[in-house]
This record gives structure tokens, C-alpha cells and sequence, in this order.
């Protein structure tokens, strides 16, 4: 019996990663904007042929003027037209392929380190990780490109291995799909597979003439995207959330610069706002791998991580610490040194090139590598009763923070309570003649379209965007009788729903009648 439990745990592994990631996932948590963007343009597509601004079958999807890459949309649609839209078909895609890689992400690690203990060690701890985890359980877009990436990367080496090209042609097709998923992926992913090329670039100059196609199509699938980038807006992401949307720079630079009586050359150049722009992102990407970050508190955004946690568990920073000597000192890690060091150097640019950093979700790349450290450094003690003693109670730990308080701690990070709150304005929408929903939590339009499956056609007769903000994102102010912002004056026969004071409640809104 436990010959086959060894023979089949990577088996186990896999339905426990499902187990936790599929448990309540149709209700928790709260679906957010992003995620009901993704789905009801989904649902849009299937009924009209178009999405809810009324382009049909676009690359980029305008949304709220992010212009989202359009390749989850298009995983969806198959699980939308069959289950309907719900949280459950919205999530699907994400979570299907959170856990197909990590049978790949095993795959890659016997493959290249002919260890089947160390694979079996990193994918469980891939499996359980808090990081994975928390990006599993949604429509993150981040995951599923992670996911794609991990994937084509395990096709490329298997062509190393095996010289089929149709390895490389999926491993192309796999990485380049990434492209069309999420915007961080179209600067991390071909950093990555340049990094391949270089790692392996004498098994390619040998062959070169057998890659002339492989490398054609690439091209031409990269095409597409980078088209829809440049001509229907697709810049505007970076533009909203991208370090130059952080003016602290200029203004620091300005005040500089009036320090000095008499200002001279050297202090142009030392006080110019484009070294402290670089300064600006040398600190954003060192942040990435702050203890803080890693181990303590984790992301400052609520929606990204779980309360008194950090992205890891704290009992891995040892082992990281460990693994970091051992990749180092053991040759028996050599065909996993450059690639995991190089994996997670590239991580955190994107993530960098914005002003909100760190992010645990534009740089989730950085949970592969860092779970290859720790797993290397487990595998170099006796890791047994290492595991059974302490990895339990952090688990249970995690699970605890996760599913009980995380939703109770920031329930205005997650729309709690926006689904019911639909349901009643539908129930009671034809007897008030106007009706105001606060519009303090993220995009309540996108919300009130997916919980009241909202007539697509409808709302691309009447979709009206407002200018964008200074992030570069707009929303819709209003939908029928339904105005998402509470005035000053409320006329009569209104129905009104306002933010309620969540920090004492737990409730996202209270409702009144005027």
C-alpha cells in the first residue's frame, strides 16, 4: 500500500491542490469588478456576438477603459455557455489550469533535475502555498497566464530532450498565448524565453535552419496582439497604473532643485526626475523581496492577500534561505540554478513599472522560483519530521485567515453583500422612480450587469463610459432608473443604498427610501 501511495502521490497531491481550490468557490470569495468584467463579457459574446460596448469579438476588451487583454474572456466562454453566468463558470478556466500546473510544474522539476523526491516536494508545496492559492481561487488573469507560461516553458525543455518540434510548437503557442491574457505577461514572458534562448542558444545555432518555421509562426501569433496594443488603446493600462502615473518624482525633483540658491549642471543631472524615477523603481522592484512582503504582511492591497499573513508561510524563509546555499553549493541543482535565479530576477519588472508595488498579483511569476528554493532547501535536510511537526499548523493557519477572516476583515475590498443588494434593486426597481447605489465600492455597474444578467443588447444601446479618472480608469454612471452615485439633493420616491460603515458592521451597505 504505501509502494502505491508513493507511485500515485503526485496523484494525491493534485485532488488535495483541487480540493482547495474548488471548496465554496462558486460563493467565496465575493466576486470583484475585474472578475465580473471578464464573465459578463463572456456571457455578452454568446448572446449578441459582441461584448457589452458593442465590438464584436474583439482582442482587447475596452471594459473600463483598461482595455483588458481578451484571451480570458475566450477561455470562458465555453464554461459560461454551459453552466450560465455564475461565479462557478466565471472561476473555472483559472482554477482548472492553477492545478494542471502543478502536474507540470512536476514534470519540469524531474525533468530537470531527475529527481522525483524534489518534484514531489515542490509541487506539494506549490499545491498548498498561500500565494497559489489565493490566485487559484478567482478569475485572475495573472494565474492563468502563469499557468500558460509554466506549461510552455515544461514543453520547451521537453524539446531540448526529445528534438520534437512539436514540443516547441506548443510551448510556443502556450507562452505566446500569455500575450493575449494579462499585461504584465507581455514583458515577462519573451524576458523569460529570451532567457531560454540564451541558456540553450548553442542547441539552436545548431539546428537553426530547423526553426526558421517555428520561429515564423511566432511571429505571426505575436502579431495580432501587438496590432490591438498599439491601435485600440491596449497602452492605456500602462498609462493609468504605470510609474509615470506617480508624480511624488517630479514634485521631489522640483523641491530639489529649489533647495539650491544658485542651481548649477550637477545638480540638474542628480536632482533630474528621471534618476529619481529609476531610483523610484529600483526601490519598487527591491520591494519584491522585502521580508515584510514575503513573510509577515503581504500585499498592501486587501483584495490581494490574507490578514496577518504574508505571501509565504514564515516557516519557508529558512528553507529559502537554505535552498539559496544549496542551489549555490550542490551540483546536483545545476540544471535548475540558472533558470530558477533568472525566473526570479524577471519576476517582479512588470510589477515594478507600476506604482503600486510590490504586488503579490502582477508579480505572482515570483512564486514558482521562490517554491523551488524552498523545496531545494527541504529536500537537503532530513524533511520528514520537519513536515509533520510544523507545515500543518501554518496550513491550517492559512486556511483559517483565508476563509474565515479575510472576507470579515475587508469586506469593502470585496463587494460583500453587492449580489443580495442586486437582487433587492431588481425586486423593488419598478416601484421607485429613481434608485442610488454608492459607487464608493469598485465599479457597482459591471456588479448590478452579471448578478441581474443584464440583456446585453440593452446595455450596449445605452453603455455610456465617464471620462477616466487619474488612473486612467472610467465607469458608467447609469443603467435605467439605476444611478451608481448618491447625490447631494435625493429627490422623492428614491431608493437609496449607501456604504455602510463596514469597519463596525461588517456590511457593505444600508438601505433607506425617500
Amino acid at each position: 500500500m504505501l509502494i502505491l501511495i508513493k507511485k500515485y502521490l503526485i496523484i494525491l497531491i493534485l485532488l488535495f491542490a483541487f480540493l482547495l481550490r474548488f471548496y465554496q468557490i462558486d460563493s467565496y470569495p465575493s466576486l470583484n469588478p475585474d472578475e465580473a468584467a471578464l464573465g459578463y463579457n463572456a456571457y455578452s459574446l454568446i448572446i449578441t456576438g459582441k461584448d457589452e460596448h458593442g465590438v464584436s469579438w474583439p482582442i482587447h476588451f475596452k471594459s473600463f477603459g483598461d482595455y483588458k487583454p481578451g484571451g480570458y474572456v475566450y477561455l470562458d466562454l465555453p464554461f459560461t455557455f454551459l453552466f450560465g453566468l455564475n461565479s462557478l463558470a466565471t472561476r473555472l478556466p483559472n482554477l482548472l489550469l492553477s492545478v494542471l500546473s502543478i502536474f507540470f510544474f512536476y514534470k519540469l522539476i524531474v525533468l530537470l533535475s531527475n529527481s522525483n523526491k524534489l518534484a514531489i516536494i515542490a509541487s506539494f508545496l506549490l499545491s498548498v502555498s498561500p500565494w497559489h492559492i489565493h490566485f487559484s481561487r478567482g478569475a485572475w488573469e495573472s494565474s492563468t497566464a502563469l499557468s500558460l507560461l509554466l506549461i510552455g516553458i515544461y514543453y520547451f525543455y521537453l524539446h531540448l530532450k526529445s528534438q520534437k518540434l512539436v514540443h516547441l510548437y506548443l510551448s510556443i503557442i502556450l507562452i505566446i498565448s500569455t500575450l493575449y491574457i494579462y499585461h504584465s505577461a507581455r514583458l515577462i514572458a519573451p524576458l523569460l524565453t529570451l532567457a531560454l534562448l540564451l541558456l540553450n542558444y548553442r542547441f539552436f545555432i545548431s539546428n537553426i535552419k530547423k526553426y526558421i518555421f517555428p520561429l515564423l509562426l511566432a511571429v505571426l501569433l505575436c502579431l495580432p496582439v501587438l496590432l490591438s496594443f498599439l491601435n485600440n488603446g491596449g497602452t492605456a493600462r500602462f498609462g493609468g497604473v504605470g510609474i509615470t502615473a506617480d508624480y511624488g518624482p517630479i514634485s521631489r525633483s522640483e523641491e530639489l532643485l529649489n533647495h539650491h540658491q544658485n542651481v548649477k549642471l550637477i545638480n540638474r543631472i542628480t536632482h533630474n526626475r528621471r534618476v529619481l524615477y529609476f531610483l523610484s523603481w529600483a526601490e519598487k522592484y527591491a520591494s519584491h523581496f522585502d521580508l515584510n512582503f514575503l513573510f509577515i504582511n503581504g500585499d498592501e492591497v486587501p483584495r490581494s492577500k490574507s490578514p496577518e499573513m504574508g505571501q509565504l508561510y514564515l516557516i519557508e524563509l529558512p528553507l529559502l534561505l537554505f535552498g539559496i546555499f544549496s542551489i549555490f553549493k550542490n551540483p546536483k541543482y545545476k540544471n535548475l540554478k540558472l533558470l530558477t535565479l533568472l525566473w526570479l530576477l524577471i519576476s517582479p519588472l512588470a510589477s515594478s513599472l507600476t506604482f503600486q508595488a510590490p504586488s503579490a498579483l502582477r508579480a505572482l511569476p515570483m512564486v514558482i522560483p521562490l517554491i523551488v528554493l524552498i523545496a531545494i532547501g527541504l529536500d537537503s535536510i532530513n524533511f520528514s519530521y520537519f513536515f509533520i511537526i510544523f507545515y500543518p499548523f501554518f496550513i491550517l493557519y492559512f486556511l483559517d485567515a483565508y476563509f474565515i477572516h479575510q472576507q470579515q476583515r475587508y469586506p469593502f475590498a470585496n463587494n460583500l453583500g453587492t449580489k443580495e443588494i442586486v437582487d433587492y434593486i431588481n425586486i423593488h426597481k419598478n416601484q421607485y422612480q429613481n434608485i442610488y447605489l454608492t459607487d464608493k465600492y469598485d465599479q457597482p455597474y459591471i456588479l448590478y450587469l452579471y448578478f441581474s444578467k443584464y440583456e446585453p443588447s440593452k446595455i450596449q444601446s445605452q453603455i455610456k463610459l465617464t471620462p477616466p479618472d487619474k488612473f486612467g480608469f472610467s465607469t458608467v454612471n447609469q443603467i435605467d432608473n439605476i444611478t451608481f452615485h448618491i447625490p447631494s439633493n435625493i429627490p422623492s420616491n428614491s431608493l437609496v443604498i449607501e456604504a455602510s460603515d463596514y469597519h463596525l458592521t461588517q456590511k457593505s451597505f444600508k438601505i433607506y427610501t425617500k
